[in-house]
């Protein structure tokens, strides 16, 4: 890559306003649907070095993310030299990620004082990343810069990240995900009165009544956002046309399928489990009897969890594990649901196999959107070993 790439990639440096003509902060303000990650932004802070990763889907949003807490920056008067964005998909390797920080870091030797703040995005594209990152902090290139390194693989970053002890500073791990039901009222300036459990559960029939009425409304936005599922940039698009396009989906269905040529070389064997997959949604299940229910695709249970493991570690499916409140463990290779991360993938699975995903299975989905937390899939993704997860009741 030569240095007149990096000017492309970061037009700011010539003149800062041109942050307004970055074709993801253009399509953001031209966007119907605006959503602003407040959650990602609250915890970065841009006033001490450190190693953050983020992860989540393809798609979801990320790279817009990382242009508007470039254009924030660049807003609050931080010197648009500082500012350093790079997308590695098209890197050679990790030796090239190292010159082209150098080259930068040599070039605009700016007042040591200043934070520089290095923007990687995908770099999970780059084998090895992480021995770049390393040398870059043991000979104190990076002392006072903020990383925020970006990927669509919780196990790539994860396991990368990790060989990095001691060397994140103020840094943490961050996950990018579907936004919730209430987010998307709020995007779309919808305020409504939150009401903890308790508060519902004490309520007298009558104030029951009162609240349906009072919020009736919610159930068309409700619907929306059901068709449309939890990605901003395709929750502009149903809004705008009422549809999710034939192109949108073929996006995402090359996103997925490429990534699995990529870690487990093997598409046509994803094609296959995806025409399968429509019959077990919110069903439980065992590795061994999804291995039956393949009919002989795979030799071994083994493999079938390596294939589910990245489908957890890719952010398409979660796997929620059962667990026996009684004696307080957790059966990992016993039982076990699993459902697609939105509504996207559903879009997907009916392309592939004409099946489509059920409308309870769509709500219990949702419905496990809304509990997860960033610490739930930090380590693992969507591959919940530590929740939430599902119980039987015995019967009496």
């Amino acid at each position: 890559m030569n240095f007149d790439d990096l000017y492309i990639m970061n037009p700011w440096w010539k003149l800062k306003n041109e942050v307004y003509n970055d074709k993801h902060i253009v399509s953001f303000e031209k966007s119907k649907f605006k959503y602003y990650p407040e959650k990602l932004f609250r915890e970065i802070d841009l006033s001490n070095p450190g190693i953050y990763t983020l992860r989540g889907p393809r798609q979801i949003g990320k790279t817009t993310f990382l242009k508007l807490l470039t254009k924030k920056l660049i807003e609050n008067n931080t010197n648009p030299l500082n500012i350093f964005y790079l997308t590695c998909d098209g890197l050679k390797g990790r030796h090239e990620l190292t010159e082209i920080l150098k080259v930068y870091f040599q070039t605009y030797n700016t007042s040591k004082k200043d934070m520089k703040y290095i923007f990687l995005d995908e770099v999970t594209s780059i084998e090895d990343w992480q021995y770049s990152i390393k040398y870059l902090v043991d000979i104190g290139i990076l002392d006072n810069s903020l990383l925020i390194l970006t990927g669509s693989s919780a196990y790539d970053l994860k396991s990368s990240s990790e060989r990095l002890p001691g060397r994140k500073g103020y840094g943490k791990d961050l996950v990018y995900l579907p936004i919730t039901f209430r987010e998307f009222l709020k995007s779309l300036n919808v305020e409504i009165e939150k009401k903890d459990i308790e508060e519902i559960l004490s309520s007298t029939e009558e104030e029951l009544k009162t609240l349906q009425f009072k919020y009736s409304f919610i159930q068309e936005y409700f619907l929306k956002y059901v068709n449309c599922g939890g990605f901003p940039k395709i929750i502009d698009e149903f809004l705008n046309t009422g549809t999710i396009s034939e192109l949108t989906r073929k996006i995402y269905k090359d996103f997925v399928l490429g990534d699995a040529e990529k870690y487990i070389k093997s598409r046509t064997n994803i094609i296959e489990i995806f025409k399968k997959i429509p019959d077990i949604i919110g069903r439980r299940f065992s590795w061994n009897s999804l291995k039956e229910h393949l009919n002989g695709l795979f030799e071994s249970v083994d493999t079938v969890q390596k294939y589910f493991g990245y489908f957890g570690y890719s952010f398409i499916f979660s796997t929620v594990f059962f667990v026996d409140i009684y004696k307080k463990t957790i059966k990992p290779k016993k039982q076990k649901k699993i459902y697609p991360l939105d509504n996207i993938v559903n879009l997907v699975i009916y392309d592939l196999t004409g099946k489509e995903i059920g409308l309870p299975q769509r709500i219990e989905m949702l419905t496990l959107n809304h509990i997860l937390k960033n610490e739930d899939v930090v380590d693992n993704g969507l591959n919940l070993y530590h929740g939430p997860f599902f119980l039987v009741f015995r019967s009496w």
